[in-house]
């Protein structure tokens, strides 16, 4: 009964589109067909400005944080929490307000394994960091993404933490995988599949032909 409530609940949560709305509200934009595509808080310091971008980040975070605050609250137990804490992901992926289109889910995966998975989180936190320092963010987010199921692994942790970072990882490179072909600056027919995947799955952004990337700098 728990979870036929929780989990429901948690996508609705994670569904709101804070992203969406920052972009209409601010900038008259609507983030899907602008920037990345994404409706997450990347998109939004570049398409609507900083103080939006900040503003979004910390309400996404609270979708996933608020709605793990409740179930601890209540006595949910392992499973509700992880089930419900990937329902948030989902949501926030898969909007249902946005037809389907959302964010690539990093906020709330970070909030959430944070939580849920916080000695693994300090690990790659490092990362990240390095990831930040060196501009090369998206690719080491992909990295992150591996390296949480694996740590959680290693370190022994309950099935149901265990299932969670698999299945927060695979939501992330599904939403990655899915990309925003709306923003590509060539059709993804006129381009390698290997190189889209490669550029959606660890670059994180629609592939851009050589030749394309020559006549922009002209």
């Amino acid at each position: 009964m728990d979870s036929l409530i929780a989990i429901p609940s948690a996508y609705l949560a994670g569904s709101i589109p804070f992203a969406y709305l920052a972009g209409r509200l601010f900038a008259h934009k609507d983030l899907r067909t602008a920037g990345t595509g994404s409706l997450g808080t990347h998109n939004v310091f570049h398409e609507v400005g900083r103080a939006a971008g900040v503003a979004v980040f910390f309400l996404d975070c609270a979708k996933m944080g608020l709605t793990l605050l409740v179930l601890r609250i209540v006595g949910a137990s392992l499973w509700v929490q992880s089930l419900a804490a990937l329902a948030v992901i989902a949501g926030h992926n898969w909007s249902v307000f946005t037809r389907f289109k959302g964010g690539r889910g990093m906020t709330v995966t970070l909030i959430g394994f944070a939580i849920l998975l916080p000695w693994e989180t300090l690990v790659v936190l490092t990362v990240l960091a390095f990831g930040l320092a060196t501009r090369t963010i998206a690719m080491y987010c992909a990295f992150s993404l591996v390296l949480w199921p694996l740590l959680a692994v290693l370190r022994g942790e309950p099935a149901p933490l265990i299932f969670f970072a698999f299945g927060a990882s695979l939501n992330c490179f599904a939403r990655r995988l899915q990309g925003s072909p709306e923003v590509a600056p060539v059709p993804p027919s006129e381009a390698r599949l290997s190189d889209v995947l490669f550029n959606r799955l660890i670059l994180d952004r629609e592939f851009t032909p050589a030749w394309l990337e020559t006549d922009d700098s002209r």
